[in-house]
């Protein structure tokens, strides 16, 4: 087989016989992967062992959607890396059937609830050329992933009308009179249907899923990642060939977001580009359109071509990698940074000849403190010189726009009323059309100083709370029902508070191929008002077969729970599982500890004696009534490290240990075991 036939396996149009003839723009260009269906002289004898290890068997029968099993399944740079290959899903859109290929690159070691990094391929490359590049440091570095984090590679080379990943560049008309336009097409479709495919296949957690891409790849991670701030945690995208698919997607000016479209909160944004790549131009309106519309994005920039070596890049910028976008979650609110003091002087449009390199948000760092119902904290500070070693000069202070964006719990309706501290500064403000909180010209060092906002009346909050307890770490109070659609399938029922929201998906996803999970995330103590809504709950959405409960933090206050009355009511909740949902095995959950606010190392002395106290009366009674216990309470008493410090929650790695232990005692439950990742 020669070169011309593999040529002939990835048909393409004319205009891009020479994929690299577009980079021309650029005056520098580093590292480079063979491709051997671009020429005759691709050195074959190299390249051959690729091929034969992804190419998909031609004894394989058509391929639908989802695919079924891998076509092929090698280990390739110490990783174990399967190739699928599928057809079309109706609802993409596509004119005609059509056959594509992907890559999963497994992490090193296997892991519960592991990340997903997702790349999309240059006009150079192809899939299985993208996945050979990470052979080697220094070739395309974008496109590796690290080690602890499942890698997808998709494909938009070989089928004609997926090209430039359904955007479009100036350089092309056709491209731009096919694709321009808010809807999305069907590669895009097909995209995001791929890494949702992929989340639940390999029980990715999904609130860590980047995308990545270069040149031509980058272009596409901007136009379809920041359409799915749904999808994607963080974006990021090296020397993007354009902006026009970014532009055209997220209706940016002179177009407006028609009222009919609502596009989530984007993912945060990172871009890189030089100005004396040719594909860079437009950046300046890039920019203004994401400080316009709000928008999270870190830029930087310099006089490094059309380049993808990142050592050789940080020769010129280096700044590029500083920013650590794989640790932010998309179940987490962040920070929107505009108008900043420190930004560098843009070198577009007027000033390409520049050798200057330069930055925006460069500096920004935080840390959510809280995101309750009536109030939410942020910690704001500039990375410090002691955690930043940099060419450029580090600011000891800047002054910006704050705007907050994928709040998960505080939420303001359009136009409310909010009053806001920082520091010593105090100020109020009022919520846009679209409830979206903008506080101008804050001053930030590097001394973390915590933003605090909060409703002006109880009438501006969209979802308030009864009292500083009932605020929930996620989407408020609410039954969460999974979808049902194979009945033999065990179902479980999730009880708790704001303990459970931390927790939840963890356990819906070790469980997605084992059980339906349901949770109910409620802010109710022993009451025989409680007890009513139980008995109304299983009533319609049972039955269960497993229900793992708990109940305990929110009985604390004086007044709610009548003296003496704790063991009988807590036995008559008992009592109403066991009668509504009599064939399903139960587990109860002691309450975790409560710490000391602003010092977890220490245990709340007023409130702690209450929950150690309902702890041993509720073990008394699930006893006696042949309920074994999942004690989160011993789990995280001697891991208060891991508590927020507002005395009741905590962390995600502390939220990962409770997740871990109840999909262990589910299981026992269930009588089952953790599945294969393989198929």
């Amino acid at each position: 087989m020669g070169c011309s036939q593999l040529r002939n396996d990835f048909p393409d149009p004319v205009w891009r016989e020479d994929p690299e003839k577009f980079f021309r723009g650029s005056q520098t260009v580093f590292g480079d992967c063979s491709v051997p269906w671009i020429s005759e002289t691709c050195g074959m004898h190299k390249s051959l062992p690729l091929a034969l290890l992804f190419l998909v068997s031609p004894l394989v029968e058509a391929a639908e959607w989802p695919p079924g099993e891998p076509s092929s399944s090698k280990i390739f740079n110490a990783r174990k890396t399967e190739t699928f290959r599928h057809g079309v899903n109706p609802e993409w859109g596509y004119a005609v059937a059509q056959e594509d290929a992907f890559v999963v690159m497994h992490p090193k070691t296997s892991l519960e609830n592991a990340p997903l990094y997702v790349v999309l391929h240059s006009a150079g490359h192809d899939v299985f050329s993208c996945v050979n590049c990470t052979k080697t440091v220094g070739n395309h570095d974008i496109y590796r992933s690290p080690d602890d984090h499942y890698a997808l590679y998709l494909d938009c080379r070989k089928n004609r009308n997926d090209w430039w990943w359904g955007g479009m560049h100036r350089r092309d008309k056709g491209l731009t009179q096919r694709n321009s336009g808010g809807d999305t097409v069907p590669v895009e479709k097909r995209v995001i249907d791929t890494v949702r495919w992929a989340i639940k296949r390999y029980r990715i957690d999904p609130n860590r899923v980047y995308l990545s891409g270069n040149s031509m790849g980058g272009s596409g991670t901007l136009g379809i990642g920041m359409r799915h701030g749904d999808v994607f945690a963080a974006i990021k995208a090296n020397v993007p060939a354009g902006v026009e698919h970014v532009s055209e997607r997220l209706f940016f000016p002179p177009k407006s977001v028609p009222e009919k479209v609502s596009l989530p909160d984007p993912p945060i944004c990172i871009n890189y580009s030089a100005q004396n790549d040719g594909w860079s131009i437009g950046h300046d309106r890039f920019l203004d359109a994401m400080e316009g519309r709000n928008y999270a994005l870190f830029f930087y920039w310099g006089a490094f071509g059309h380049a993808n070596n990142s050592a050789s890049i940080k020769t010129v910028n280096d700044l590029i990698d500083s920013f650590d976008w794989l640790r932010v979650r998309k179940d987490e609110a962040y920070p929107v940074f505009t108008k900043a003091s420190t930004n560098s002087k843009l070198p577009w449009p007027d000033d390409l000849k520049s050798r200057e390199a330069g930055q925006v948000n460069a500096f920004f760092r935080w840390k959510i403190v809280g995101d309750a119902a009536r109030k939410l904290e942020i910690s704001l500070f500039l990375v410090s010189p002691g955690d930043l070693k940099t060419q450029f000069r580090i600011p000891a202070e800047a002054r910006a726009d704050v705007s907050v964006r994928r709040l998960q719990n505080f939420r303001l309706k359009a136009g409310a009323s909010f009053q806001w501290q920082f520091g010593e500064t105090r100020g109020e403000g009022q919520a846009d059309a679209r409830g979206l909180i903008t506080i101008p010209g804050l001053k930030i060092s590097d001394t973390p100083t915590v933003l605090r906002v909060v409703p002006e009346s109880q009438k501006g909050a969209a979802t308030p709370g009864p009292d500083a307890r009932h605020q929930v770490e996620g989407r408020g109070w609410r039954l969460d029902k999974a979808r049902v659609t194979d009945p033999t399938r065990p179902r479980v029922l999730l009880i708790g508070d704001s303990i459970l929201s931390g927790y939840r998906m963890r356990v819906v996803g070790a469980l997605q191929r084992t059980a339906y999970v349901d949770a109910w995330v409620n802010p109710h103590w022993q009451s025989e008002n409680t007890n009513r809504l139980l008995a109304d709950l299983l009533e319609k959405n049972g039955p269960y077969d497993v229900v793992h409960f708990n109940m305990g933090l929110h009985g604390w206050t004086e007044g709610r729970i009548k003296e003496g009355t704790f063991r009988s009511l807590t036995g008559a909740y008992v009592a109403v599982l066991k009668a509504k949902v009599p064939g399903a095995k139960l587990i109860w959950a002691s309450s975790t500890p409560v710490t000391a606010k602003g010092d977890p190392s220490r245990l709340e002395a007023e409130i702690n004696p209450i929950i150690v106290e309902h702890n041993r009366m509720a073990a008394e009674v699930m006893q006696e009534a042949g309920v074994p216990v999942s004690d989160f309470y011993t789990l995280l008493l001697n891991r208060r490290e891991l508590a927020k410090g507002d005395r009741f929650h905590w962390t995600g790695p502390a939220y990962r240990l409770l997740g871990e232990k109840v999909v262990a005692s589910i299981r026992r439950a269930l009588g089952s075991s953790p599945p294969s990742t393989s198929p």
